[in-house]
């Protein structure tokens, strides 16, 4: 195991996340000197059906969508590079949060969260339509482009402020394309909670119904602090909600895809029409410091 203080320029504060085949390092950046977020290619040895060259197939291939893309609600990649020993990597903007941070994670039993900032909480629904409206946004202009995410859940969320932030959709790792889809034998993705029943059986043959699904899950946890039940069909929330959100919540998580809204652009419009009463921001004033030096570096194990 080797470690490292700085992957290219960028010195490494510490990793964040390690998935199947990457590693997220929160970096430095001694230039710009603003912290950014770094994507390492790190794939492990049980990648199940998936080879190597598959997998770093699937890694350029998101750093490259992400780049294609200019939208205020999709997270941006600054440049794509590589280590000597060949592996690539790719940069982001640094966001301060995701959807966690502000509804908690999902939990059977909300006793069971240790820390209390995790414990499984709504949001108001002025907040939560305005959420879903930008997210709907996100993945309309995938959907324009005939791209299915397959992965819309909360910790793919970012918010670029832990107040009020704005959504940032992130991990294009799993986005099937219109014209080619990697094989995936033997193996579905996304989340059990969020994922639509169609993907459960089949992700490679998915359209934007499904993340039609996810959106509508996302909808009723934002707004009732818990998971729905989507094993008895369309979710029901029940007559203390608008009625124009539950009947869109009704239809979006329906079994069928067939009865779904065709993509998020038309979610995006029937959230329009949602009535909610508007929040109103109290001015803030800030003191902003005298920025400080950047921290020290931390070694971080990039390697096996």
């Amino acid at each position: 195991m080797t470690s490292m203080e700085r992957i290219g320029k960028y010195v490494i504060h510490k990793a964040v996340v390690t998935s199947g085949y990457a590693r997220l390092l929160l970096c430095h950046d001694p230039d710009l000197q603003v912290p950014v977020a770094v994507k390492l290619f790190h794939p492990r040895q049980d990648n199940g059906p998936l080879s190597p060259a598959l997998l770093l197939n699937r890694f350029l291939a998101e750093a490259r969508l992400l780049a294609g893309f200019d939208h205020h609600h999709i997270i941006a990649v600054k440049t794509l590079e590589q280590l000597e020993d060949g592996r690539p990597y790719f940069v982001m903007p640094y966001m301060a949060a995701h959807f966690a941070w502000e509804i908690g994670k999902d939990y059977v039993d909300p006793a069971a969260a240790a820390d209390e900032r995790d414990r499984p909480r709504k949001v108001s629904l002025a907040r939560a339509v305005g959420l879903l409206r930008q997210l709907s946004s996100a993945l309309s202009a995938m959907h324009r482009r005939g791209m299915v995410h397959r992965a819309v859940k909360p910790s793919n969320i970012l918010l670029n402020a832990r107040d009020s932030g704005s959504v940032k959709l992130c991990d294009f790792s799993m986005v099937k394309l219109p014209d080619r889809n990697l094989p995936m034998p033997d193996h579905w993705m996304g989340s059990p909670d969020y994922a639509a029943p169609e993907q459960r059986e089949n992700a490679t043959s998915v359209t934007a119904r499904a993340d039609v699904f996810s959106l509508g899950v996302l909808a009723y946890r934002l707004t009732t602090g818990r998971l729905p039940d989507t094993s008895r069909g369309a979710v029901d929330m029940g007559a203390d909600m608008p009625a124009e959100l539950a009947e869109l919540v009704r239809r979006c998580t329906d079994p069928d895809p067939a009865l779904r809204p065709g993509h998020a652009g038309e979610v995006l419009l029937r959230l329009d029409a949602v009535p909610v009463q508007r929040e109103l921001s109290k001015p803030v004033v800030k003191i902003i410091p005298r920025r400080p030096t950047a921290p020290a570096a931390v070694p971080v194990s990039v390697t096996e």
